[in-house]
């Protein structure tokens, strides 16, 4: 595939900080720590219980509070017998990138996908950076759009059919 179509299939997992040191690193994200998700109860939850006055702020706020990815869905059901697909990492420095602000009230959790309800978008790059725009010129491939900051993993999502209690 082509990148100009490639770059229209990918989707954001999660943003986060971490200190870096020199040599191997390993980095350990649960789904509900992502920046794109919500938590469960929060995907179900009943619509009609608990909701505030209609055109009030509380009402504004629980509507917002169900925008997010659900947690349980961040990772793709795969296949029995595997889903290839690329995992894109990019590294930036979060000094140059993050917006400095007081973030307010709750479900600010998903604040990749729904920005923070009444601030500013909690990045200097834009929403779907680097994928929200088109490659330079010549690239044609996920490979020639690397850069050094820029990495791509060839994975294998596979479904297992079985049940999962779910834990704090």
């Amino acid at each position: 595939m082509v990148f100009r179509d490639q770059r229209l299939f990918m989707i954001e997992l999660d943003k986060f900080l971490v200190a870096l040191r020199p040599g191997s690193n390993r980095i350990r994200r649960r789904s509900r720590e992502s920046t794109v998700t919500i938590p469960f109860e929060r995907t179900f939850r009943n619509l009609d219980q608990n909701r505030p006055e209609p055109d009030t702020p509380q009402e504004a706020e629980f509507n917002f509070c169900g925008c997010g990815w659900p947690a349980h869905m961040l990772i793709p059901k795969g296949l029995p017998e595997g889903l290839p697909a690329d995992l894109f990492i990019m590294v930036s420095n979060y000094e140059e990138d993050r917006v400095v602000q007081d973030l307010v009230g709750t479900c600010n959790d998903a604040a990749s996908y729904c920005g923070v309800r009444d601030r500013l978008y909690p990045d200097r790059k834009a929403m779907g950076y680097p994928f929200d725009r088109a490659a330079r010129s010549g690239v044609d491939s996920l490979a020639n759009f690397l850069t050094p900051n820029m990495a791509v993993q060839s994975i294998t999502v596979v479904h297992n059919d079985r049940t999962v209690n779910r834990t704090g």
